[in-house]
């Protein structure tokens, strides 16, 4: 073999064996993968009232091993696994006085409707089989509402908090863990929030859209030179903007920051490798994900997932999903506005707040 093929070869083995790690690097410049609509979110569709049920399971289960009530007074009592419980079957509205002593410190069943007047401290779970009414500044351990389930102003649950009937949570109240209803969550104003899941969750009194707004005359958008088709996607290199009122029929993946003027529309998914931004009345058909932050303009509809690896904020009169078609809005933190309704889930790292996105 002559030297100089001998040295061909080394040149030939060193640059392949250099090569070889940026082989999957190479393969996504040329052939991206990262095309595809967000299909699924993981955790974050996971059942988030299993604790109530749970709770409800067991008290029931042990319940039924105890001797029968004789009557409607209230009741003291141990569970067979010894946790100290009381009944409280007295009327209508319960008066802070009326309270028996020692409740603070037991599991209470509240048999009947009962209006609290607040301030109380719950260190156990509260079990309301009938319509309850908390009054204001009330702790909470936990609590599941058979029935309506409306928590006073300034109220705290540390926990978990679950009504098989409608939720209305006060303003300046502090819902750690989860809350869920399964007919929907009405949240007032300056509410912090950390996972929240109903069939639909409003700030104030806001009524989710059942459908995107009437389109209007629409242009298509025009595109970039260096965007590439990739089936029913389009793949924008650098920063793209839709012009208000046009359209993009498919999907659409943005390697920069991405923003839908007022009124314009994609009829698919949209994902970007840095901000998301719908200005006033733009839609978008399928999800919305964002390796940064996304913020969702004033009477905005999006059908999927809103997803970002930071902040999603969403001003008022903007919709996400639909009854039909409960979805997740899931980031570090999220900020919402009065007027907002989202059907399904609301999942933070480090929390949400109501009220702070105009």
């Amino acid at each position: 073999m002559s030297p100089l093929l001998g040295f061909l070869l080394l040149l030939l083995l060193a640059v392949g064996w250099t090569t070889l790690p940026l082989l999957p690097a190479l393969r996504e410049l040329f052939s991206p993968t990262d095309v595809d609509p967000l299909t699924m979110v993981g955790r974050d569709n996971a059942d988030i009232s299993r604790f109530a049920r749970h709770f409800r399971d067991y008290v029931q289960a042990n319940l039924r091993q105890l001797p029968p009530e004789g009557g409607a007074d209230d009741s003291f009592g141990k569970l067979p696994d010894g946790t100290q419980f009381v009944r409280i079957a007295q009327g209508h509205a319960v008066a802070r006085a009326a309270l028996p002593d020692g409740t603070q410190d037991r599991l209470v069943v509240l048999e009947h409707p009962t209006t609290l007047p607040g301030g109380e401290q719950f260190r156990l779970e509260v079990w309301a089989r009938a319509a309850l009414t908390g009054g204001e500044g009330a702790t909470y351990r936990a609590v599941l509402g058979e029935d309506v389930l409306r928590l006073g102003a300034h109220t705290t649950v540390l926990r978990w908090v679950h009504s098989r009937g409608p939720m209305d949570v006060a303003a300046g109240s502090t819902l750690y863990g989860r809350a869920s209803s399964e007919q929907g969550i009405r949240l007032g104003r300056d509410v912090a929030f950390e996972r929240v899941g109903a069939p639909v969750i409003t700030v104030g009194d806001a009524m989710p859209s059942h459908g995107p707004p009437a389109a209007g005359e629409l242009v298509e958008a025009p595109i970039p030179e260096d965007a590439r088709r990739l089936g029913d996607h389009l793949r924008v290199e650098g920063d793209f903007w839709l012009p208000p009122h046009s359209v993009v029929d498919g999907n659409l993946v943005v390697a920069g920051e991405l923003r839908l003027g007022a009124g314009a529309r994609v009829k698919g998914s949209v994902k970007a490798h840095r901000a998301i931004e719908l200005e006033e009345g733009a839609v978008v058909e399928g999800s919305v994900v964002s390796e940064r932050t996304i913020r969702l303009g004033p009477s905005t509809w999006v059908r999927g997932p809103v997803i970002a690896e930071d902040s999603v904020t969403i001003a008022s009169a903007a919709t996400v999903g639909a009854r039909t078609q409960p979805t997740t809005v899931s980031a570090r933190t999220l900020s919402l506005a009065q007027g907002v309704a989202v059907c399904g889930h609301l999942v933070t790292q480090e929390g949400g707040h109501t009220d702070l996105a105009r």
